[in-house]
């Protein structure tokens, strides 16, 4: 129970830390902090202007990896599921790389390349996070449905449009360019997100680990489309950041969708 309590810790404060970058961006304090890894030569400068969200970012950041090394070793030591002994320390590769990304883009200044890997990396890392806590709580156990593959090449293709989505939103984030085709991919989010409601609901409604996650994910796109209007015709700093956030959710949501798919539904 403590290991699956933990990983519940984890995914809350992962999701912390996408909230505190979606600020930095959000704010405009990517460069209020312009050395990198100490804040101005020292570990703790003056929490003022802009440096309170990007320094606040790297304090986060930095607990949430020395968090993640907790997990790692947890894991290994008494995780059953041969995926779930190796995903802490895939979750520890992927937080170590986004801490060198995220400390390279800030040293070179913001180049569009690192800005937009070092968000996408963010989103990843806090959608295998919240992999991680469900198979910790779920069990593996396979259900034969009709349709099964048809189920999990739906589950896939939706989790693949909601990455390029959030890919397509961080470069018009950084870049400004791409707002069409993030439009586009926001239509092709929405489709495949109520596919794969109506499909879940028609073959495993009785699966809770299917059925509840479709229904979030089919709330969190909905919400998201009102979110990404208001970001769009009014922009300010709560909406972009709300807007960030919960496209995080969706990923992760859709993402469990993806992973309890192939564990509990077999061809």
């Amino acid at each position: 129970m403590g290991l699956r309590v933990y990983t519940l810790f984890m995914v809350v404060a992962t999701f912390l830390l996408v909230i505190a970058g979606g600020l930095v961006t959000s704010t405009g304090s990517a460069l209020a902090v312009p050395d990198w890894p100490l804040s101005f030569g020292k570990f703790f400068p003056p929490m003022v202007g802009g440096v309170f969200y990007e320094h606040g970012h790297r304090m986060i950041a930095a607990t949430v990896g020395f968090l993640t090394i907790i997990l790692a070793v947890w894991l290994w030591r008494e995780a059953q599921e041969p995926l779930l002994r190796k995903a802490g320390w895939i979750a520890l590769g992927l937080v170590c790389a986004q801490g060198i990304l995220g400390g390279v883009t800030v040293l070179l200044r913001l180049p569009a390349v690192t800005s937009v890997g070092h968000a996408c990396l963010g989103q990843i890392f806090f959608s295998w996070i919240c992999c991680i806590a469900a198979m910790t709580w779920s069990q593996p156990i396979l259900a034969a449905y009709e349709g099964a593959s048809k189920l999990r090449r739906l589950a896939l293709m939706t989790t693949g449009f909601v990455f390029f989505q959030l890919v397509f939103g961080a470069i018009y984030r950084h870049t400004g360019l791409m707002l069409h085709v993030h439009f586009l991919g926001a239509v092709l989010v929405f489709v495949h997100a109520i596919l794969l409601y109506r499909r879940i609901q028609k073959l495993a409604i009785v699966d809770s680990w299917l059925s509840r996650p479709a229904v979030l994910l089919t709330a969190l796109v909905f919400a998201q489309v009102g979110l990404g209007i208001s970001a769009w015709q009014h922009p300010t700093v709560m909406d972009a950041t709300a807007h960030v956030a919960v496209g995080a959710l969706i990923l992760a949501t859709s993402s469990v969708i993806s992973l309890e798919v192939f564990r509990r539904v077999t061809v």
